[in-house]
């Protein structure tokens, strides 16, 4: 009986030691990546726009409700400096502001839209902040974008 405990015991630490080297892996992978890639749209991930490397602390992905979403937690020290480079730069490539935001608040969320290549279809980006970290998610709607 003991020894089918230790089996049992084993068995599950092993496991719970391979989980956690998988959430490494793809978190450290996250690090790296250039884009977010949403099917066929592509969106210059925050590493690639400010030009340096942060922390990613967080990845998910599914869809709730119906509606497909990829969130990406961010470490920063540099807050304010990552995300108005990042928003100067969704701004410059056609995504309109969805909820207006003050980053000089230290908390609080900036939403943005453009249309998805995927005919009828939009992409919302939610920004997250707080002084030291933010999370980027990114869903897909149905709808179309009015920039009226």
């Amino acid at each position: 009986m003991l020894k089918k405990i230790i089996i049992g015991l084993a068995i599950l630490l092993v496991l719970i030691i391979c989980a956690v080297a998988a959430l490494f892996y793809i978190v450290g992978d996250a690090a790296k990546i250039t884009e977010y890639e949403f099917g066929a749209d592509k969106v210059a991930s925050v590493n690639a726009v400010i030009g340096e490397t942060r922390k990613v602390s967080g990845v998910s992905s599914g869809t709730s409700g119906g509606v497909q979403q990829k969130q990406y937690v961010y470490e920063s020290a540099s807050m304010l400096k990552d995300l108005t480079t990042y928003s100067r730069h969704l701004m410059s490539n056609g995504w309109i502001v969805v909820k207006s935001f003050d980053l000089n608040t230290g908390n609080g969320e900036a939403q943005f839209a453009t249309q998805s290549v995927d005919e009828g279809k939009i992409l919302v980006m939610s920004i997250a902040f707080e002084p030291d970290k933010y999370a980027i998610k990114i869903s897909k709607f149905e709808g179309q974008v009015n920039r009226d």
